[in-house]
């Protein structure tokens, strides 16, 4: 089975084991794998990298913030590069988790 994300398979499934044994939910199956593989999916569509750190999310926040107000870093040719405005990166940036 091909797991994109290995850190998050492991998390879904220590999760639903720890849920079944303290009685919160019940799996009608023997193999979990297929629950496991949905949830995995679903996730990843919402949560692009497990492998991010809070503390990354913070620098890169902040390395947005900082470039988007640098004009001459973020001119009128970035637009065309990234596909983003600084309005927009402004918005993505406010989406990361702050310090």
């Amino acid at each position: 089975m091909n797991v994109k994300d290995q850190k998050l398979w492991d998390t879904i499934s220590s999760l639903l084991e720890e849920m079944e044994d303290d009685g919160d939910i019940v799996i009608c199956s023997n193999d979990t794998s297929t629950v496991i593989r949905k949830l995995h999916e679903a996730v990843l569509t919402v949560v692009p990298d497990t492998s991010l750190t809070t503390s990354e999310m913070y620098g890169v926040r902040s390395l947005l913030i900082e470039a988007i107000g640098n004009k001459k870093f973020f001119d009128w040719e970035m637009p065309i590069l990234t596909g983003f405005s600084a309005d927009e990166f402004e918005s993505i940036a406010r989406k990361l988790p702050k310090e």
